[in-house]
């Protein structure tokens, strides 16, 4: 697995060498023992204090829910928990009272691949978003600068693994020490600037975990205290050292690190990298193994089969950590308390508290205005909040896409009450990017595109969110646009300006598939509008345009009319409006999206003056039960203008799910009536990767109309009647854009051959 391969390579370059092992466990040492005298073993009256040590190993964690049940089982109370990475997640959860029942329905259920896709949701984001998303899928998010190109400090943010992490922990305060915690508590990560092990004792416990658990290299490195901290493991994979710093006298640990491979499994270079990975971790754990005494306990489950990333595999992992632990039930038992045990366990597991805001502070590092944030944040206040309330402000402010990072925590006052603390910090590559699109189209016959497409995008022109974006496509259709968007303070509404210059190419062919040749469109077009987005989904403008340009007529199409050029000039007024909640725009699951325009233009081309009106309305919605999907499309289109010989707006069909077994393009005409609902199996993905890239298997049912075909001479039949189409297809959402290979058959309506086979890529349906 890709991620998987990143996180050892990661480790590998970050990891200790065995000198350095050495003085980052007496690090870790050196910087405990600095605890307050009254540190939680100092606190344990009457019996020796027992520390609970939990290593990292990703989803071989799920063991230490084994261990802890055990634990219970047999009474034993624990006054310390020290962990890493995975560790620091379980030993976190039971540390703040949670029960390994509650526990374990997190381990299973969280999903934990959202924790490695920063972006929100296509539906989560403003309709400016999401159409600059569908229009260049390959996100590099790359800043641009008089410095040259900047790139992000890891793969990811951490934005979605601190959403993921809240929703297992809730909103917590900060605190001055974990010891406050229902067991006293300590994750290990390590500083990127000089590798040593740091011990996290105090602040917000989501940002301690989050911080043990930053993969190096794919996830950006956590700030604490002016530390840069990575993954914990790096430096101390099973942190025995800190428990016995701070006056443990029985140590528990849990070592889940990878095993080795066998020699049978080096047969690549990157099983060779994980391998002396393996290696350098190996050393660090066996020198803090030393560390164990006669009163201590290890337990080591068998977890060869169990990948670093392996999360559906967390049943397998439990599994493994029962049998280990139950192998250590004899030595466990010498821990028992069973007189002080009931008492132990009813201060240890807390009840969840309502949440009630009095305010928020914001921690404003960005350009934007202090109230364009907290109006997306939308909180109530002096009332009962939910979790899930907070989650979906962050995440609207984060849907900017903007910002680098959202956070938030709790702060309670003398007198008990609460505030949410938030800060937003800007990107630290921006505020330019860029972003790419890469489209190609084959129908194996005539049709032939392709075009390679860059947008450059500055942001945060103003402090409500003003940019400025620059397109250049080149390939079979070309383009050179900007348009400036402006929006006016809070009330929702926004200027724009926007200068297209374009080249379009359409290919045509006669009813019996022979090529027609080009059908080649130059257009310069300037619009000013007025528009407002009342909410995120909706966005409604109204325009004034100018467009001038021309048609070049291929050979055939010239002959059967008086002319092989027309150009116009065409000025008016539109209006559009648009509604998406679609998940995808490619292969949508859920949601609904509606987009209606209206303009009425003045033409003059052949030196005819004349006036028209055109609208037209498109309808999609989609709807999913488990792995099939069922969405549906309707399409009309229609301008009214004089009777001429052409009509300077032309609508087609044709294409994959658009008339399947059609060309691209195939049918002309000044009405277009058109509906297709499609079903869509989506494939399972069964492991965890860093892009959300699911396939898909389908079919269409399609019927649509062409009527005043007024500019398609090139062929013998006019077509003014219903067609039936339908196709197959396999379908990937890819992270280049989506991917589409089918075969459409028609009615012989149009076409003397009516099938075809597709090849789609970066093209949307």
């Amino acid at each position: 697995m890709i991620v998987a391969r990143w996180v050892m390579l990661g480790m590998m370059l970050l990891t200790h060498q065995v000198a350095v092992a050495e003085q980052s466990a007496k690090h870790s040492a050196e910087q405990a023992a600095k605890q307050p005298a009254d540190s939680p073993c100092a606190r344990v009256q009457h019996r020796p204090c027992v520390a609970l040590v939990l290593g990292g190993g990703g989803a071989r964690g799920g063991a230490h829910l084994a261990v802890l049940r055990q634990l219970e089982a047999q009474q034993i109370p624990v006054d310390l928990i020290v962990g890493t990475s995975i560790g620091a997640f379980v030993g976190g959860l039971y540390a703040q009272g949670k029960t390994p029942a509650e526990i374990e329905k997190l381990l299973l259920e969280l999903p934990w691949s959202d924790g490695f896709r920063d972006r929100v949701e296509r539906d989560e984001v403003p309709a400016r978003r999401k159409d600059q998303r569908d229009q260049f899928p390959i996100n590099l998010d790359l800043g641009v600068g008089p410095e040259g190109l900047r790139v992000p400090k890891g793969v990811l943010h951490g934005q979605a693994m601190a959403g993921l992490l809240q929703r297992a922990y809730g909103l917590v305060p900060e605190l001055s020490s974990f010891d406050q915690l229902a067991v006293p508590f300590r994750a290990v990560a390590t500083d990127l600037t000089n590798r040593e092990a740091v011990v996290l004792s105090h602040g917000n416990l989501l940002h301690a975990v989050q911080a043990s658990m930053s993969i190096p290299g794919v996830v950006r490195p956590m700030m604490w205290q002016n530390h840069l901290l990575v993954d914990g493991g790096v430096a101390n994979n099973l942190p025995i050292s800190v428990a016995k710093a701070l006056g443990a006298e029985h140590v528990i640990a849990v070592s889940i690190d990878s095993p080795l491979l066998a020699g049978n499994e080096l047969n690549s270079a990157m099983a060779i990298t994980e391998q002396l990975t393996n290696f350098l971790v190996a050393e660090a754990v066996s020198r803090q193994l030393a560390l164990l005494g006669p009163a201590d306990v290890l337990i080591q489950p068998q977890l060869k089969t169990v990948g670093t990333l392996d999360f559906d595999k967390m049943p397998q992992a439990i599994a493994a950590g029962q049998v280990a632990v139950t192998a250590a039930r004899t030595a466990l038992g010498r821990l028992s308390q069973p007189a002080l045990y009931a008492a132990w366990q009813q201060q240890r597991v807390t009840k969840p508290q309502q949440i009630e805001l009095t305010g928020v502070a914001l921690e404003n590092h960005t350009s934007l205005d202090d109230q364009l944030l907290l109006q997306r944040l939308n909180l109530p206040l002096q009332q009962p909040v939910s979790l899930l309330t907070v989650q979906q402000g962050v995440r609207r402010i984060y849907g900017l896409d903007m910002l680098e990072r959202v956070s938030s925590t709790l702060q309670q006052d003398a007198e008990g009450k609460q505030r949410l603390l938030l800060k937003a910090e800007a990107k630290s590559w921006g505020p330019a990017y860029l972003n790419f699109r890469f489209a190609l189209e084959d129908d194996f016959e005539n049709t032939h595109n392709y075009q390679l497409a860059a947008s450059h995008l500055w942001t945060g022109l103003s402090a409500y969110g003003a940019e400025l974006e620059n397109v250049v496509a080149l390939g079979t259709d070309k383009q050179l646009a900007s348009t400036l968007y402006w929006p006016l303070g809070l009330s929702g509404f926004y200027g724009e300006l926007k200068v297209d210059q374009s080249r379009t190419v359409f290919s045509l062919e006669d009813d019996a598939g022979r090529s027609g040749g080009e059908l080649n469109q130059r257009e310069l077009a300037l619009r000013a509008a007025l528009g407002w987005e009342p909410v995120d989904p909706l966005q409604i403008s109204f325009g004034l345009q100018r467009r001038d340009g021309r048609f070049r007529l291929p050979a055939i199409l010239a002959q059967q009319l008086p002319f092989d050029r027309l150009p116009y000039l065409r000025r008016g007024t539109n209006m559009q409006m648009s509604y998406d909640t679609l998940d995808s725009r490619s292969f949508p699951s859920r949601g609904v999206r509606v987009d209606a325009n209206w303009q009425q233009l003045n033409d003059d081309y052949l030196s005819v003056r004349s006036q028209s009106q055109s609208y037209g309305l498109q309808a999609q919605a989609a709807r999913q039960w488990q792995s099939h999907i069922l969405r549906g499309r309707l399409r009309f289109d229609r301008v009214d203008g004089p009777n001429n010989l052409v009509e300077l707006d032309q609508f087609s069909l044709g294409g994959l799910l658009n008339l399947s077994g059609y060309p691209k393009n195939f049918l002309f005409g000044s009405e277009i009536q058109f509906a297709s609902l499609v079903y869509q199996y989506q494939w399972p993905e069964s492991r965890l990767s860093l892009f959300k890239a699911p396939f898909y298997l389908g079919t269409s049912l399609e019927r649509g109309l062409v009527r005043q075909s007024r500019f398609s001479a090139v062929r013998d039949v006019q077509v003014d009647d219903w067609i039936w189409a339908g196709s197959i297809f396999a379908g990937w959402d890819s992270p280049f854009g989506p991917l589409y290979l089918g075969y459409g058959q028609a009615d012989s309506t149009a076409a003397d051959q009516p099938y075809r086979f597709y090849l789609s890529l970066g093209q949307t349906f």
